[in-house]
């Protein structure tokens, strides 16, 4: 892999955790770190900055068929439980399993781009039985980059629901607020998916797990402790999902330590619910969010 996509000075292809095959980049505006399996950005960290953008638990799984527990899984063709068959893994079958390196380059402006690829197979297709074509453009310089694009390379329409479900690093999550959701509904997975109209800003005292509905594209993580603030934009989606399992969650899932859940929120990327995305035979759809820091 080095031979082929490696970039002496920026990109570099090592064995991680588990034996992983990872992706270092570094150039001088950030480090990333990528994991090849589940084509999952796991650490974004631009030069100035003390603080990762993303969180990782120390349990996260780090094995074929298991899904990692931070950076950025992508949840992908369904978000949530398979509708179809239970037997199907939680939030489709991309984020446990190897994706293909396509691209590296470097650009005129510093920044570097990694692109993966995954196409169907006789395995996907036994869950889900469509051809596509899924690429994912990473742009690592001052801000963080992600491209989703799905492709229908079937005979036949087929329809997606999918999310970029970001962990994000923070200082303390009872004392962070995530900005441009107010006024906004929101379904409360919490609660049989009750409609909830979102007062103010959205704070995290308990366990939260909202999707929230006809969202502008533009999003920030106010993070006191960590004195910053992130902001998100983002296109092709119109939901926005907050999560933590605080802590009776976090106890629960063997690959969460009992504090993580202090130490993260989840803000999502996404179309789901109802936001069902149909995707006609040639055509292909975009999904596109950035992350960077932003000074009051």
């Amino acid at each position: 892999m080095n031979s082929e996509f490696g970039l002496s000075d920026q990109v570099l292809f090592v064995e991680g955790k588990g034996g992983l095959p990872f992706i270092q980049v570094k150039n001088d505006k950030a480090t990333a770190l990528i994991s090849i399996y589940a084509a999952q950005v796991l650490s974004f960290k631009p030069v100035n900055e003390s603080e990762d953008f993303m969180f990782t638990s120390d349990s996260a799984y780090f094995q074929q068929g298991k899904a990692i527990k931070g950076g950025i899984p992508i949840c992908w063709p369904w978000f949530g439980a398979a509708v179809d068959d239970t037997d199907n893994p939680d939030h489709g079958f991309v984020r446990n399993r190897y994706w293909n390196v396509s691209a590296v380059e470097s650009l005129n402006n510093g920044d570097t781009k990694v692109q993966l690829d995954l196409v169907d197979s006789s395995e996907t297709r036994a869950m889900w039985p469509h051809q596509f074509h899924l690429c994912l453009d990473i742009t690592i310089g001052d801000s963080l980059t992600l491209s989703l694009v799905t492709e229908n390379r079937g005979e036949k329409s087929f329809v997606i629901t999918e999310a970029l479900h970001a962990y994000f690093n923070v200082g303390d999550a009872s004392q962070v607020q995530v900005l441009g959701l107010e006024k906004t509904e929101y379904l409360n997975k919490n609660e049989d998916f009750v409609k909830v109209c979102q007062v103010g800003a959205v704070t995290l005292q308990q366990a939260t797990d909202n999707i929230h509905v006809n969202v502008g594209g533009n999003l920030t993580i106010n993070d006191p402790v960590f004195n910053r603030k992130i902001r998100i934009t983002s296109s092709g989606n119109n939901n926005v999902v907050v999560w933590n399992p605080w802590s009776e969650g976090a106890a629960a899932m063997n690959d969460l330590e009992t504090e993580d859940y202090k130490n993260f929120v989840c803000v999502e990327i996404a179309n789901a619910a109802s936001n069902i995305i149909e995707i006609l035979p040639a055509a292909a759809y975009r999904m596109v969010t950035n992350y960077r820091i932003i000074s009051d």
